[in-house]
């Protein structure tokens, strides 16, 4: 789960943008037009002449061999720094472009055809400059929760013997489109207890019910976004008490998912209604199909109740009842299954009784780094949690009384590492920070110095201990 996201966007516009000139040597790798050359190759004990073509129309960069020529008298030929092809992965640790040199390493996607996917990528040498604010180390979020460098085998990012039949057929469990809200909150029959998915897009504030969620698992939505119509996707697992909201792809014709039926440990299997590729919610990319091992951009949820929502965002808009289907909603499908210690489906490492199966818990993943904050560990008021995980410095704020919690990274841009207070009875504002900037539960900076500036959001959720350990063995908890 290495951070890969600066690297991805650079080489992706470093391999398409330029065109090579000039003499290399022997074993360094270069581009003609968009053919990726690589002189000398070693795999096993043999050494190879590799060509391939650049698809610049995929993110991650996909590279397709199209020539492959075993070389001749491999002892004369210098193989130091050479590039290799070990198990999965491809590494190139010097291609020339223009006089700079890049490194990359490629994960097989595909062995017929064989196709590579961008896995790394940087700029050999680069130093920051002396004196410059950006001279800093600072971690940026995973793209996703999935592994790091994952093979696909037969279509698989996952082993696919631990994908399980749910039961219901696909879109058995029906997802919603467009669905219907309301602020004539009389008509919604929901408790202040109740718990909701809160979405704050641009000026669009929306509420999603657990007791709606519980019955479909997958809301397509449409929000606007700079005056514009953007397709999201809000999902939500009953059985391993995790949501979160997905932006459409933009290439895609259709950008809604559907319910397949299927389960990783316990947890909601989706596909996309363009490739039928199959989705892991709680790893957040694709794990079977044309589209595996792709990773959707993300839009931060916070997860709490009604009556919190309400009072952090009293002009939100409910999302209501009138779906179109007649389900008993208010009432839990899988009886006492959120509160007891149950299972009703294997999971990995399930034995991980550090905490109650079904305690929600604030988890994070940064490079080999994970930890959870139970939510039930914070205080009564709104409490604060400094911490550092995989390298990055990290701020959880949340209430146990209140039922949220959310964790941003607190080192801006520019390198500035800010220290927080607890701000009460301010919602949505939640803190503080040393230099007199208040910040609201979405890590927007809402008055002070750094008034319109925005804390970066962390790749974290809310999920059931069982679901996280099972997902992430070896988790941490704070």
């Amino acid at each position: 789960m290495k951070n890969r996201t600066l690297c991805f966007l650079y080489a992706q516009l470093a391999l398409a943008a330029f065109s090579y000139s000039g003499a290399t040597q022997a074993q360094s790798a270069h581009l003609e037009g968009t053919t990726l050359v690589l002189p000398v190759v070693t795999a096993a004990d043999k050494t190879f002449r590799l060509e391939f073509s650049l698809d610049t129309n995929t993110s991650p960069l996909q590279i397709s061999l199209i020539s492959a020529v075993e070389l001749s008298n491999p002892d004369s030929i210098d193989t130091n720094n050479a590039n290799s092809f070990i198990g999965t992965t491809l590494s190139i640790p010097d291609i020339s472009v223009d006089g700079a040199s890049f490194r990359a390493d490629f994960t097989l996607l595909s062995e017929n055809p064989i196709i590579f996917l961008l896995a790394d990528a940087a700029e050999n040498g680069i130093q920051a400059p002396e004196n410059t604010p950006n001279a800093c180390s600072r971690p940026a979020p995973d793209l996703s929760h999935g592994p790091n460098n994952a093979a696909v085998v037969s279509g698989f990012s996952v082993d696919p013997s631990k994908i399980q039949d749910g039961g219901p057929a696909p879109d058995g469990i029906p997802p919603l489109t467009n669905p219907q809200f309301t602020q004539n909150l009389e008509l919604t029959g929901i408790f202040p207890d109740s718990l909701v998915v809160g979405v704050k897009v641009g000026d669009d504030i929306r509420a999603y019910p657990h007791q709606i969620l519980d019955w479909h698992e997958v809301v397509n939505d449409t929000f606007t976004v700079d005056g514009q119509q953007q397709q999201m996707t809000l999902s939500y697992c009953p059985l391993t008490g995790s949501a979160m909201m997905w932006k459409g792809f933009a290439q895609s014709a259709n950008k809604t998912f559907g319910t397949s039926g299927l389960l990783l440990n316990s947890n909601l299997v989706m596909y996309d209604r363009e490739t039928n590729s199959l989705w892991s919610q709680m790893l957040e990319q694709s794990i079977r199909g044309s589209a595996v091992l792709d990773i959707p951009d993300k839009v931060q949820v916070v997860e709490t109740t009604w009556e919190t929502w309400q009072a952090m965002y009293p002009e939100t808009i409910l999302m209501t009842e009138d779906t179109g289907f007649s389900r008993p909603y208010g009432t839990y499908p899988y009886g006492s299954f959120r509160t007891d210690q149950s299972l009703i489906f294997n999971v990995d490492n399930m034995n991980d009784l550090r905490l109650h199966r079904k305690a929600r818990v604030l988890g994070i993943n940064v490079g080999d780094s994970s930890k959870v904050y139970p939510v039930a560990d914070f205080g009564d008021s709104i409490s604060l949690i400094h911490d550092q995980v995989g390298g990055m410095d990290v701020v959880a704020a949340g209430s146990a009384t209140q039922n949220f919690a959310v964790l941003f990274n607190r080192q801006l841009e520019d390198c500035t590492t800010l220290d927080f207070t607890p701000v009460q009875d301010q919602l949505p504002v939640v803190m503080t920070d040393n230099e007199g900037t208040q910040w609201d539960v979405f890590g927007n900076g809402i008055s002070g110095p750094r008034a319109g500036t925005k804390l970066e959001k962390t790749n974290s959720y809310i999920a059931y201990w069982f679901a996280w350990t099972a997902f992430f063995p070896g988790t941490e908890i704070n």
